[in-house]
């Protein structure tokens, strides 16, 4: 290999997994190795995978194929959820050299310093007993809003959800740590922190009475200055203790994005979510009259398997009668290991669009 190796990192799905990414590429650079941008050619390449939906498992392996390409004799290393639940099909993608799960991310630097291999590496771990915090990025690249992980895992059971797999149970970074984490982005000069998780919602609950409310409630005294952003909360997750807080917050946007995932509550409940649609209207609405100009953003997912269009006329209904700024829909997918993968009564693709 070159003296100076040159690494190429991509990076798909979520916030976390952009995180993760920031800071592998911080471990990149502080070995003296050069982070070139993707797709090269370099001589390594780390590919930071999602599996959330089918689409994301194939454009992952695109990408993958795509990197072989750009070099056949770089070092090809995949990671994230795809490679955490489905190692064996990522370790027969030719070319690639290392499946390295979300628990050991913090490994990829030796992985790279190891070079090429003949047979594939597949190093997935567990969760338990490993530090879910090891691997921080305390000084991203070229950027004015950072994100910053705090939680990680899940604990719910959604029906559809393949994540809790692929992240494991749910763990939170502690407050002082947060806090100083905070200290040093705002020392880089960063104006914008985005706090973000798996589950942000369930951040401190595998603390002693704490909650996401009392660690902004913390930043808030802190008085940063800098502006914060919460990345997504499920609905049942809005207390009137939050809304107080986002009313009178200085320093928290007043933005909140909560994924609907249904305005049905047969659906909601097949889907094996915690709330109703009453729920999301009322929440919504105590928002937007507590919270001076707030912006709500949610999710949907159509054609869930008994979505009909009495069920889907319920969502469009719902939204239609609520200030929702924004929407992000996804057309339902199916993963493999999920109870909603065996579900009956599937809606036929050219229905779901």
């Amino acid at each position: 290999m070159k003296e100076r190796l040159r690494v190429a990192i991509t990076t798909l799905g979520c916030r976390s997994n952009q995180y993760d990414s920031s800071a592998i590429e911080e471990a990149v650079r502080g070995r003296s190795m050069e982070v070139i941008p993707f797709p090269g050619p370099a001589d390594a390449y780390i590919i930071n995978t999602c599996t959330v939906t089918g689409p994301a498992d194939r454009q992952s392996r695109q990408i993958i194929r795509k990197a072989r390409r750009m070099n056949p004799h770089a070092v090809v290393i995949v990671t994230g959820c795809y490679a955490q639940v489905s190692p064996r099909e990522v370790a027969d993608i030719g070319g690639v050299d290392y499946v390295v799960g979300n628990p050991g991310k913090a490994d990829i630097i030796d992985c790279l310093l190891r070079g090429r291999r003949e047979i594939p590496l597949v190093s997935v771990g567990r969760d338990e007993g490993a530090d879910p915090f090891s691997l921080r990025a305390v000084n991203p690249m070229g950027r004015t809003r950072a994100n910053l992980k705090i939680q990680e895992g899940c604990n719910r059971t959604c029906s559809y959800c393949i994540i809790p797999r692929a992240r494991g149970r749910a763990r939170s970074l502690p407050p002082g740590r947060v806090l100083k984490e905070i200290e040093t982005l705002v020392e880089r000069g960063f104006k914008e922190i985005v706090l973000t998780g798996i589950h942000l919602g369930s951040y401190g609950e595998d603390f002693l009475n704490f909650s996401i409310t009392d660690l902004l409630r913390a930043i808030e005294r802190e008085g940063f200055p800098c502006r914060f952003r919460l990345s997504s909360l499920d609905p049942d997750e809005v207390t009137d203790e939050l809304i107080e807080l986002l009313a009178g917050a200085k320093t928290i946007c007043n933005h909140l994005h909560l994924p609907l995932q249904s305005g049905d509550d047969t659906i909601i409940r097949r889907m094996n979510r915690r709330y109703s649609a009453e729920t999301f209207s009322n929440v919504v609405k105590r928002l937007v009259d507590a919270v001076p100009d707030v912006a709500v953003g949610a999710d949907v997912i159509v054609g869930f398997p008994g979505e009909g269009e009495r069920e889907f006329s319920n969502t469009l209904r719902l939204l239609g009668e609520l200030p929702v700024s924004y929407l992000h829909i996804f057309p339902f997918s199916r993963r493999k290991g999920t109870p909603a993968a065996g579900y009956p009564d599937r809606v036929d693709p050219a229905a779901i669009k």
